[in-house]
C-alpha cells in the first residue's frame, strides 16, 4: 500500500488532521462581505501545518469559478510576479485582448524594462487589474508563505491597504513564524495589519491524533492495544509534522512484517530515526534562530531535569529576577517553543526538543 503519511515540507499530505473545519471557516468568511478574514495572518512554528492549511484553503476556494488564487514567493520578483499573474488571469478570462510586453498600460511602454516599470508603477498596475476583475465580479486571493519583513513586502502591503480602501475584491492570506508575523504587524508603516485576523496554529488535540492513527493503521490491517496507541500518540505532543513523521516511519517499519499487531517495541525501534529527523529538519533551525538569552532560558529548563519547570527555578539557574524571566517566558510561549503548564510552570511544547537542547549544551562544552 502507498504510505498515506507525508512528512515532506511544502507537500500536501494525504492525511490532513483536524483542520477541515478551520479550512471551511476561512473560505466561508472570505465569501462574507466585511469579514475580518479578508486580511488574515497564519502563524505557527515550523512543521505546524501553515503551508498545508494555506494549500487547502486555496484548493477549496478555487472550486468557485469567481475566485482567482495567486501564490507569491517573497523574493525580489514579488511585485512583478503579482502583476504578471493578474495580467495572465485578465488574458485567460478575455477581459483584455492581449498581454504582450509592447502593450501600453497607462501610456507606459512596457517593452522598455518590464521589471523596472512594474515596480515603479506597481500601485497603478495593481489597481487597474483589480478594478477590471472586480467589475466582472471576480475575487482575488493572494497567498504569501514564509513571510518576514522586507521593503518589497512593505510596499506591497501598503498598496494592498489602498485596494481595500477602494472596495476592490481582493483578499490576503500570509503565513509565517510567530516572531516574523509579529514583526510585520508591529511595523510603523503597516499598523493597519494589527487589525488583521491572526490565525494561530496551535498543537493538534491528542484525541484527534489518537483517532487518526487508529483509523489509518486499522484500515491498513493493523491492530494495537490502547496502551500502545496512547504511547504512540504521546510521542507527537500534538505537533503536526511529528504526527506525519512518526506515522510514516512506523508504517515503513512494519509494512513487510507478517505480524499485524503493533507493539510499543515497534514504535521504539523507529524512535531514533524519528528524533534524528525532528532535530535535522526542524529543531536545528529553531534553535539557531533563538537569541542567546532565549537559549539560556531553555537550557535552564533542561538543567532543572523536570518535565514542568517553575519560573522561579529558571530564574535561580539564570541568576535573573522575575521581571527578566517573564519577558523571555512570554517570548518563547509566543514563538511556540514552550507552553504554560500550571500556574507559574512551563514545559517544552515540541516533542523531544529538551533532548536536542541537552545535546547542543554537551556539544558546546567541547
Amino acid at each position: 500500500m502507498k504510505n498515506p503519511f507525508n512528512p515532506s515540507f511544502g507537500k500536501m499530505p494525504s492525511v490532513f488532521l483536524n483542520r477541515d473545519s478551520l479550512t471551511q471557516r476561512i473560505v466561508t468568511e472570505l465569501n462574507r462581505v466585511g469579514s475580518p478574514f479578508q486580511t488574515s495572518l497564519l502563524s505557527g512554528q515550523r512543521g505546524s501545518g501553515k503551508t498545508t492549511l494555506m494549500t487547502e484553503v486555496s484548493n477549496l476556494i478555487s472550486k468557485d469559478k469567481n475566485w482567482l488564487v495567486i501564490n507569491l514567493v517573497l523574493d525580489d520578483d514579488l511585485l512583478v510576479s503579482l502583476i504578471n499573474q493578474l495580467q495572465r488571469h485578465l488574458l485567460n478570462l478575455k477581459i483584455i485582448k492581449n498581454i504582450d510586453l509592447k502593450m501600453n498600460f497607462f501610456g507606459l511602454d512596457m517593452s522598455a524594462s518590464f521589471h523596472q516599470q512594474t515596480e515603479s508603477n506597481f500601485q497603478l498596475l495593481f489597481q487597474d487589474a483589480l478594478e477590471k476583475l472586480t467589475k466582472k465580479g471576480f475575487h482575488v486571493l493572494i497567498n504569501i508563505d514564509e513571510v518576514h519583513l522586507t521593503p518589497l513586502l512593505k510596499k506591497f502591503a501598503s498598496c494592498y491597504q489602498i485596494m481595500i480602501r477602494n472596495n476592490l475584491n481582493v483578499s490576503l492570506l500570509m503565513a509565517g513564524l510567530p516572531e516574523n508575523v509579529s514583526e510585520i504587524q508591529n511595523d510603523d508603516v503597516l499598523t493597519f495589519l494589527l487589525r488583521a485576523n491572526r490565525i494561530v496554529l496551535n498543537p493538534l488535540d491528542i484525541e484527534s491524533i489518537k483517532n487518526s492513527y487508529q483509523h489509518i493503521f486499522s484500515k491498513a490491517g493493523y491492530t494495537f492495544s490502547t496502551e500502545t496507541l496512547l504511547y504512540m500518540t504521546k510521542q507527537t505532543q500534538g505537533f503536526a509534522y511529528a504526527f506525519q513523521l512518526l506515522g510514516y516511519h512506523l508504517l515503513e517499519e512494519i509494512i513487510h512484517s507478517s505480524n499485524k499487531t503493533i507493539s510499543i517495541s515497534d514504535i521504539n525501534n523507529i524512535l531514533d530515526t524519528y528524533i534524528s529527523e525532528l532535530n535535522r529538519n526542524v529543531y536545528f533551525k529553531v534553535y539557531s534562530d533563538m537569541s542567546e538569552r532565549e537559549k539560556e532560558f531553555v537550557q535552564a529548563m533542561v538543567k532543572s531535569k523536570q518535565h514542568k519547570v517553575k519560573s522561579q527555578i529558571i530564574g535561580n539557574l539564570m541568576k535573573k529576577g522575575p521581571n527578566y524571566i517573564a519577558v523571555y517566558r512570554r517570548k518563547l510561549i509566543d514563538d511556540q517553543i514552550i507552553k504554560p503548564n500550571g500556574y507559574g510552570y512551563v514545559s517544552f511544547l515540541l516533542p523531544y526538543f529538551d533532548k536536542f537542547v541537552e545535546q547542543e549544551m554537551i556539544l558546546d562544552e567541547f
